[in-house]
């Protein structure tokens, strides 16, 4: 059983979702036959020996570069109406003003009483 922990890794790795990311790429070049970067007699599957080389410091990520509000500005998208291309004016619900009146608005419907015995049609005899 594996005896590596998250928070052994996460002294090395800024946050959990940079070390899913790193783990998962080091497995994957395990899986391809690089050569493991510490020293373990052990016989671990490829994650383990990606998660042990994280918590060792052996694999290392440069994060100087890395801007994590970069993403967020490339796929904010139209923030306003005026931002929309003029195509997709026709997907857009009508304005407030075209929909149709409130509920209150509404004339009363008539009185909807159940019919009387007298007004339903007669039984057919079986």
């Amino acid at each position: 059983m594996a005896r590596i922990t998250v928070e052994d890794c996460l002294e090395q790795i800024p946050n959990r979702f940079s070390l899913v990311l790193i783990a998962a790429e080091r497995t994957k070049q395990l899986l391809k036959g690089d050569e493991v970067l510490i020293e373990d007699d052990r016989s671990n599957k490829e994650i383990v020996t990606a998660l042990r080389e994280v918590a060792a410091g052996a694999v290392r990520v440069d994060m100087s570069a890395f801007d994590e509000n970069e993403n967020l500005r490339g796929f904010a998208g139209p923030t306003s109406r005026e931002d929309l291309p003029p195509a997709a004016d026709a997907e857009l619900p009508p304005p407030a003003d075209a929909l149709p009146p409130a509920a209150d608005a509404l004339p009363p419907i008539a009185d909807a009483r159940p019919p009387t015995a007298d007004a339903l049609p007669p039984a057919a005899d079986l």
